[in-house]
């Protein structure tokens, strides 16, 4: 969603190559690892229900994009692994920095 996203306003912006490198870099991405993608399933829909409630009344407000990435990990047991630390901690969220 994020990188669809970047790619639609970089389009809308007038920066055309810059939007097609980035969505051919996409296409790449899901050709290559199409079998290890997450779906946002119904159990992660209600956990993310779950995840924007905790950090609402925790005075946080994520993005949709943060908690349904948080919520497909947490559902199925995963750690997540990210570089944005600060986005995930509010949520309750086990990560790791891969760089680390």
């Amino acid at each position: 969603m994020e990188v669809e996203a970047g790619v639609s306003k970089l389009r809308r912006l007038g920066a055309v190559r810059r939007a097609g490198t980035l969505k051919a870099w996409l296409e790449g991405m899901l050709d290559l690892y199409q079998e290890r993608l997450l779906d946002f399933d119904l159990a992660a829909a209600r956990l993310a229900g779950q995840l924007h409630d905790a950090a609402t009344a925790a005075g946080r407000y994520p993005g949709f994009a943060d908690i349904a990435i948080a919520a497909i990990a947490k559902s199925r047991g995963l750690v997540l692994l990210t570089l944005n630390y600060r986005h995930f901690h509010p949520l309750g969220i086990e990560t790791l920095n891969p760089l680390e």
